[in-house]
């Protein structure tokens, strides 16, 4: 046996050769697609209300002010960042997932239902609307623990293509937010039921949601099975590989890879809404419905990027490559959206304008972005980056960790994606408010950049965990 025996990182997945008879065994793809469901609704919850939440806030209260609106966006972030460590580290003490994951289900749907009952609470729409967000969060908290069944339920020869789909779901799930939101839009105003309830483009996708939610707890039920495939138990006694420590550096580097991605995927998400209404002039409305356009075209293209990486020789290329090329496409999103000299078109500056104009004061002196530019840029490279650098730092991240239970550490993985999510709404709204996106472009740029920096310092190091043999450990002892 070869004490050393982990595939090389250009393979894509963990495939260890020994006589522990982990090659009999086999992966729940029952269960993994059942979870890449779930992964998806979590992703689902992250961005659907974004296009529709500043307009149902300002419809609950005409006085809102967009600061505190960038507090409501990052508290779904601040939620999961309470429950992704707790979740996490809930799976793999207990090693078991049916309840965790249901548990956290349960809490999204009631948040989602509370979000969706605003209308009927006469007290504080501001607070309560960031109440309903903390809650939400805090559910989907469970991302944490569905990585890790990822991980367990896979073997190692399946390990690079289950995470592969586990996270394209979820990442899918994040694009077509604005989709799904898109398509309720048309309801308008809706009706009212029992006098007070409303039925509108703001509530019915969170009814949608809660009750899609409750109906999943049932299923997990049904389809979840606690399966350990990818796991090797070294207290077993026909155990004879002995698993190392994880590189704790590549592990870092990964981790901070995956907080710049969720950093720029809220940012995009979350100012898209007011960004297109004072570039374009487009109404409030007008910009839930185009920028859903927009969002289903870059989704189409994310999908298509990772069908390539899942279908294809493409993804079987080493992962770091990926990372790179992903690095290189967001900087040319970041660079076009910088107000150079040759932007020559001026912004519609009227500071006494309720909608469909730029009230800001920096609108008198920031040229305004080519439309064909922004629409270039969002569907193209937002739509290509995304999957090569979410998909491989997810997969990456899995194989550097091992074969061992990974709950606590994908919580921290997690942990630090819903801080990203979390704190960057509160600085790009302040920094929007104050002075537009140039430098909210330079500062994700030089995120991007250092990234792409860290990968290449510790590119020898950003490779899957090996193996060692027993046998190997006692000769050198």
């Amino acid at each position: 046996m070869d004490g050393a025996s982990l595939s090389s990182s250009t393979r894509g997945s963990l495939q260890y050769r020994s006589n522990t008879n982990l090659d009999a065994r086999k992966s729940d793809w029952v269960s993994l697609w059942f979870c890449n469901l779930l992964l998806y609704a979590n992703g689902l919850q992250m961005s659907l209300y974004f296009t529709s939440m500043w307009p149902y806030l300002l419809k609950l209260d005409p006085n809102a002010q967009l600061p505190f609106f960038g507090i409501i966006l990052s508290s779904f972030s601040f939620g999961q960042a309470i429950g992704s460590p707790i979740f996490g580290t809930w799976t793999q003490k207990s090693e078991r997932f049916k309840v965790p994951i249901s548990t956290g289900l349960v809490i999204c749907a009631t948040g989602n239902l509370f979000y969706a009952l605003l209308p009927t609470i006469d007290w504080e729409p501001q607070w309560m609307m960031l109440v309903a967000r903390v809650i939400v969060g805090v559910g989907a908290g469970n991302l944490s623990g569905l990585r890790a069944y990822t991980s367990a339920c896979s073997t190692l020869e399946d390990r690079g293509r289950a995470v592969s789909l586990s996270i394209g779901s979820m990442v899918t799930g994040m694009l077509t937010g604005p989709i799904l939101q898109t398509a309720f839009a048309f309801i308008g105003d809706g009706v009212r039921i029992f006098g007070t309830i409303d039925i509108d483009c703001y509530t019915s996708p969170a009814y949608f949601l809660a009750i899609f939610l409750l109906l999943m707890v049932a299923i997990v039920f049904v389809y979840f099975s606690e399966n350990y495939a990818g796991i090797i138990d070294e207290k077993a006694e026909q155990c004879d590989v002995k698993i190392p420590d994880f590189d704790r550096l590549a592990a870092f580097t990964c981790i901070y890879l995956w907080f710049v991605i969720q950093t720029i995927a809220v940012n995009i998400e979350s100012l898209c809404t007011v960004f297109t209404i004072a570039m374009y002039n487009w109404t409030s409305h007008e910009s839930i419905i185009y920028n859903g356009y927009i969002e289903t075209a870059s989704c189409f293209i994310s999908v298509s990027q990772y069908l390539v990486l899942g279908l294809t020789r493409v993804g079987k290329l080493d992962k770091r490559y990926h990372i790179i090329f992903g690095t290189i496409v967001f900087s040319i999103y970041y660079l076009v959206l910088l107000p150079w000299p040759f932007y020559t078109g001026k912004l519609d500056y009227d500071p006494n304008a309720t909608d469909g104009a730029c009230t800001y004061a920096w609108c008198q002196y920031v040229p305004r972005v080519p439309f064909i530019a922004y629409l270039f840029v969002y569907i193209v490279c937002f739509g290509i980056a995304f999957p090569y650098i979410g998909n491989s730092i997810g997969t990456l991240y899995s194989e550097i960790l091992g074969p061992r239970q990974q709950g606590t550490m994908q919580g921290v993985f997690a942990f630090v994606g819903s801080v990203g999510r979390c704190f960057a709404p509160l600085a790009t709204t302040a920094i929007f408010n104050a002075s537009g996106y140039t430098w909210i472009s330079v500062e994700l740029l030089c995120f991007v950049l250092f990234g792409g920096f860290l990968c290449i310092l510790f590119w020898k190091r950003l490779v899957p965990l090996k193996l060692i043999s027993v046998s190997t450990v006692y000769k050198d002892a």
